[in-house]
């Protein structure tokens, strides 16, 4: 009997670690949580290739030298161009990791500044580290009054750390702005073109061109729209506990910091803590579905063994 015993947990064992692994595995990711702010940039991307199709055949006997001058006129303007920004456009973010008394009142508080400012919350959550209350909350609020909410909500609480940041985009809008208008001068070129167009051929080949031009004008206005709301609308994310112990390090400096090493490896062993405790108490629920297994593999075994017998 021990022989087949034996035989069952050589089976059962590799699937047991297998399953510990996955399992510690997802409750780690499902710890890791992001920021989501109100309007992303990904959906805008321009790509750094931006060009007219230039493969777009057209009759020898129409208007071929327009085509190809059309096809070159996205190239980046030269640095005098007419282009002019008074405003610089800055994208600031900022982040603070508090201690606090209550961290629903605190996310409450917060959540009420920021709307009265003009503002709204992106996202908000409660949760507990350990046995220490957590919270995290993300609002924007107005970029003029950046600094002064950055100062009000460190009221709120002792600050362990604190990071803020900003992101001058103006020459990305700038180049943006001289790209749009090249292509909206091509558009109007192709629309002239278009109107004398005689052949089926020719008019297909315009607006195949115009098409594209159209859609790099949509994306170019997409980005720039978002850096615009991005420079007007500032980020903060607020980090909330009780305990100073399992809140993360937010200073952007590049100093070596042990401490905030040793608690972001705390925080992980108490995530792979509860992990395992979590599939211990899973793994003791399904005992009886183990033993009905294991019953079945013993019962399979014991059948071969008999036929080999007989």
């Amino acid at each position: 009997m021990s022989k087949y015993w034996k035989i069952i947990l050589a089976i059962a064992l590799p699937v047991v670690v297998l399953l510990v692994v996955l399992f510690v595995f997802l409750n780690l990711n499902n710890r890791e949580s992001t920021s989501n702010y109100g309007m992303m940039g990904g959906g805008y991307g321009v790509s750094s290739g931006l060009a007219l199709n230039k493969e777009a055949s057209v009759s020898d006997s129409f208007a071929v030298p327009q085509m190809m001058e059309i096809s070159n006129s996205d190239e980046r303007p030269a640095t005098g161009g007419s282009t002019t920004v008074t405003d610089r456009l800055i994208i600031k973010t900022g982040s603070l990791s508090m201690v606090v008394n209550d961290v629903k009142e605190t996310i409450v508080k917060i959540s009420d500044y920021t709307k009265a400012k003009g503002g709204f919350v992106v996202s908000s959550e409660t949760s507990k580290a350990g046995v220490a209350p957590y919270g995290e909350i993300t609002v924007r609020i107005p970029a003029k009054i950046f600094d002064n909410g950055v100062i009000d909500i460190k009221q709120l609480g002792q600050v362990e750390s604190e990071s803020v940041s900003g992101q001058d985009v103006t020459e990305e809008f700038v180049d943006l702005d001289s790209q749009l208008k090249n292509l909206r001068a091509a558009e109007a070129q192709f629309l002239q073109i278009m109107q004398r167009a005689t052949k089926i051929e020719d008019v297909l080949a315009v607006q195949r061109e115009l098409t594209n031009v159209r859609g790099r004008i949509e994306s170019i206005q997409g980005r720039m729209k978002y850096l615009q709301q991005s420079a007007d609308l500032s980020t903060i994310t607020v980090y909330l506990s009780t305990d100073p112990n399992v809140l993360p390090t937010v200073d952007d400096t590049n100093k070596w910091k042990p401490w905030a090493e040793v608690k972001t490896a705390a925080r992980t062993l108490l995530v792979v803590a509860k992990g395992l405790a979590n599939f211990v108490i899973w793994l003791v629920v399904y005992i009886p579905l183990w033993i009905v297994i294991g019953l079945v593999i013993w019962g399979v075994i014991k059948l071969i063994k008999k036929k080999q017998n007989l």
